[in-house]
């Protein structure tokens, strides 16, 4: 029968190397903990921006829309607002929703969400507004230009579509 040999490593070789190992790890473990650690700041702080800009973009909108600038509306948003539809269209429908509600008297932001892609970086939000004529939710999406945002699409729900 063999007898099977283990190498002979000194045990003064074998903790070292294993406190080592251990440094190694827990300085991997703190790096990526780190590293996790700002990423998420930068989100949030990004997110904060997001909803600052967005918040001015949406008071000017509103009002824009309350002295019926529906064409300065449309020359201060994206190309791909202007895109969607018609100039006559996109100028019925603001007109319609500001003679079914009347002047915007409030808002306040229910959900955002931040998405960067290839063709830019677009905030979309949600707001719970308030009207003369009663209450609306208001989804807008923004694509950051420069130090602002111009306006992608505007979605609107309201019960007084409906009842008026």
């Amino acid at each position: 029968m063999e007898e099977s040999v283990t190498p002979h490593v000194p045990l003064d070789n074998y903790s070292a190397q294993t406190k080592r190992r251990r440094i190694s790890l827990k300085l991997s473990l703190l790096a990526t903990v780190l590293v996790i650690g700002y990423f998420m700041w930068q989100c949030e702080s990004g997110m904060r921006a997001g909803a600052r800009l967005s918040d001015d973009a949406v008071r000017h909108f509103h009002s824009q829309l309350d002295s019926q600038a529906y064409g300065d509306i449309l020359r201060d948003s994206d190309e791909a607002f202007q895109n969607s539809a018609n100039h006559d269209e996109t100028t019925k429908f603001l007109a319609g929703v500001h003679s079914k509600l009347g002047p915007s008297r409030g808002f306040a932001r229910t959900n955002i969400s931040v998405a960067s892609t290839t063709n830019g970086t677009f905030i979309t939000v949600t707001y719970q507004s308030t009207y003369d004529q009663g209450n609306a939710v208001e989804t807008f999406t923004w694509r950051k230009a420069g130090s602002g945002l111009k306006l992608v699409s505007y979605g609107v729900n309201s019960n007084v579509f409906v009842t008026r």
